[in-house]
């Protein structure tokens, strides 16, 4: 049990500092459009109990792909831990808005993972990626449901930092894609695992 909590914990806390990190970038642009200061994160990002619990249930969805309790459990911890970027408005500095909320983040963070686990867990590194989906897809399915409108993000920040704009059912696609990588990605890993215990047996 003490391992399962470490092996989360640790997981959790590389996220979190990979997504506060990349945010700093946010705020290298002071000459953009996209910059200013976001303001209070709890008057300004309507961060709601519904909000969190949302983000952790949507990326706990992601987890299924693994069939793994704690990869499940991970991968609703590191959807709610990309909003660590929000503790940056608290210093009321100029930042490019939800600057987290990228795909290129997505393949930073699983890269990472790769690189600090060495390869040995394919499953860590796309958890963290489908849990950058997640989140997008709950912000998208939130605005719909809860506001009947539209939200965007800087899906390519920061190389691009025009906004892309999503609306009604996006939301599923992106929940399902983020969901197909982690399943495939758990698929090859088992299939993996299965012939290096197979070699090992026949040794």
């Amino acid at each position: 049990m003490k391992d399962h909590i470490k092996f989360i914990l640790q997981n959790s806390i590389i996220f979190a500092g990979i997504s506060f990190g990349f945010s700093i970038i946010g705020g290298l642009f002071p000459s953009s459009e996209h910059t200013f200061v976001i303001g209070n994160p709890l008057e300004v990002s309507g961060i709601t109990v519904e909000h969190v619990v949302g983000h952790i249930f949507w990326g706990a969805i992601i987890g299924l792909g693994t069939l793994s309790v704690r990869y499940i459990i991970l991968g609703g911890s590191f959807a709610i831990l990309l909003d660590a970027d929000h503790l940056l408005q608290f210093l009321d500095i100029e930042l490019v808005s939800r600057m987290s909320h990228s795909v290129v983040l997505a393949v930073i963070v699983a890269i990472v993972f790769f690189i600090v686990l060495r390869g040995k867990d394919l499953r860590i590194a796309a958890v963290a990626f489908g849990a950058v989906l997640s989140h997008i897809a709950f912000d998208i399915f939130l605005a719909d449901v809860g506001f009947n409108a539209s939200t965007t993000f800087p899906l390519f920040s920061p190389f691009i930092l025009d906004r892309i704009e999503f609306a009604g059912l996006d939301w599923l696609g992106v929940e399902i894609i983020g969901v197909g990588i982690v399943a495939v990605v758990s698929y090859l890993a088992k299939r993996k695992e299965i012939r290096l215990e197979n070699n090992l047996t026949k040794t």
